[in-house]
């Protein structure tokens, strides 16, 4: 019966696979059914669940990282955090910080992961190890309780959304370690450079400050956010016109006009935070909590966890996938025929080139073949010359004798006839 069934039904209901939903109709309502408090009520329920952002921030002692993050976050988060042994330390300290804050009845716990130490050695060589070594933990924490009996359950949140890379306000190119570090992390990490301390350069000196970092960046493929993630450019073309962001931080507020403003107070005059004509707080600010604060917790996850969670599970020995239900399957169906035609072109250009060699190697041959070949013609040439030349001598000599033997016997000849006359 279920044959018989399936044979006059063939072809009237296909089935639209385990990846893919078929098609729906829309029908009219009667009457309302409340549909519209969906929202509401997805909206409520998640202003209550407390959202989670951890911050790393890394860069030379003394370009006022924690100033910096007391004056992003509008609260004094902590005192500086030094390194235990500043004098004799040989490694970087990772030490993170937990906090909550409260905002309207939304509650943001936030963890400043501090790195005290780096680039404080004279040998840098081993600075980044730590600070690697913590975000792969992180990683690694996150994918076993993926792995656990309780995944169901909210799986706490360690890792690292957001690293905000300090750059000393030197107004060259980066430095070497700079490069290096911001290579190895920004491949693990949504990472926004900021160039420290904004004060101590001039207009000019930060713009071209900003592009030789540009042109560092460039030229050394070094992704940084959200310039390397295109997906969603809405609302933050203006804002990534100011990366690399200059930023000044103050625990103090000054008086400008009339108003207490976050600032420094100089000889020469007020330098304002919050003021985007002496930096680029408010907009590294508005970047951060404004417009991408969701994107950065989304890239982590999708981009940078997958990117560490796939290599892990090809170093056990299990082979890269591609499956329609994959959702980059488009992109890495595209990628994959690229790298084969790469591939293809690649090999093609070997086989002309070892053709374009073995043509040349034969024509080589055949060339010391040919010299050789006239070499032994000479060589035969003046042989059989030399023995021409001997050939005619011995002729002479013989046609000497045969002419004195004549002339001898003509001579006796002539003795014999003249006796007998």
């Amino acid at each position: 019966m279920p044959l018989e069934f399936a044979l006059q039904h063939r072809g009237l209901f296909p089935d639209p696979g385990p990846w893919k939903v078929p098609p729906t109709q829309t029908v009219t309502l009667r009457d309302t059914l409340g549909i519209e408090a969906l929202p509401r009520q997805r909206f409520n329920k998640t202003k209550r669940t407390p959202y989670i952002l951890n911050i790393m921030v890394v860069g030379e002692t003394g370009l006022g990282k924690t100033t910096f993050m007391n004056t992003l976050f509008n609260t004094p988060l902590n005192e500086e955090i030094q390194s235990k042994n500043p004098q004799n330390s040989q490694t970087v300290e990772v030490t993170p910080v937990h906090y909550e804050l409260v905002e309207d009845g939304v509650v943001l716990n936030l963890t400043v992961i501090d790195t005290p130490g780096f680039g404080d050695q004279l040998n840098r060589e081993h600075n980044l190890d730590p600070i690697v070594q913590y975000i792969d933990n992180q990683f690694e924490a996150f994918m076993n309780a993926e792995h656990s009996h309780e995944f169901r359950r909210a799986i706490p949140d360690t890792r690292v959304h957001v690293l905000l890379y300090f750059i000393a306000p030197s107004g060259h190119s980066l430095k070497e370690l700079d490069i290096k570090a911001l290579q190895v992390l920004s491949n693990k990490v949504n990472v926004i450079p900021v160039i420290a301390k904004a004060d101590t350069l001039t207009r000019d000196e930060k713009a071209s400050f900003k592009k030789a970092i540009l042109k560092d960046l460039e030229a050394n493929d070094i992704k940084v956010f959200p310039t390397a993630y295109p997906d969603d450019r809405e609302g933050i073309e203006e804002l990534e016109k100011h990366i690399p962001f200059t930023v000044i931080g103050s625990d103090r507020f000054v008086s400008v006009a009339g108003q207490m403003v976050r600032g420094r107070t100089y000889r020469w005059g007020v330098v304002e935070v919050e003021n985007d004509q002496h930096c680029d707080f408010v907009h590294l600010r508005e970047l951060l909590m404004t417009n991408a604060l969701h994107d950065l917790l989304e890239f982590t996850h999708t981009v940078h966890y997958h990117n560490f969670r796939a290599n892990k599970l090809r170093s056990n020995g299990r082979p890269e996938s591609i499956l329609a239900c994959d959702d980059s399957y488009e992109f890495r169906i595209e990628r994959t025929k690229q790298n084969m035609a790469d591939d293809m072109m690649k090999k093609e250009e070997e086989m002309r080139q070892n053709f374009v060699m073995k043509v040349r190697e034969k024509e080589a041959n055949l060339r010391e073949r040919e010299e050789q070949l006239n070499q032994r013609r000479q060589q035969l040439m003046a042989e059989l010359e030399e023995q021409r030349l001997a050939l005619a001598a011995e002729e002479r000599e013989f046609q000497e004798l045969i002419n004195a033997s004549r002339n001898a016997s003509v001579s006796k000849g002539n003795k014999i006839f003249g006796k007998k006359n």
